[in-house]
């Protein structure tokens, strides 16, 4: 893969990721409540996407590495599927 396919793809993959994580906080703080599980979750994410995003730039075997960042997104996109 190219260089030209992997910076854009992770850099949309991270501001959904900070979206998503965002609103997901923001929409289930409810009542004063803190949601820790929800930040939990978000960090857990972005610290996965940024560590496949480093392994994507440096290391030889960049395919597999761009399955590991669909299959991050997994998470992200399961939410909203249920609000459909």
């Amino acid at each position: 893969m190219s260089n030209r396919f992997i910076h854009p793809f992770n850099i949309l993959v991270g501001l959904l990721l900070i979206i998503e994580g965002g609103l997901y906080i923001f929409m289930t703080n409810k009542g004063e409540q803190f949601h820790l599980r929800s930040i939990i979750m978000s960090c857990l994410l972005l610290l996965a996407w940024g560590m496949s995003y480093r392994k994507q730039i440096k290391d030889e075997n960049r395919n597999a590495w761009v399955i590991v960042t669909i299959i991050i997104m997994i998470p992200m996109i399961l939410p909203w599927l249920f609000f459909i």
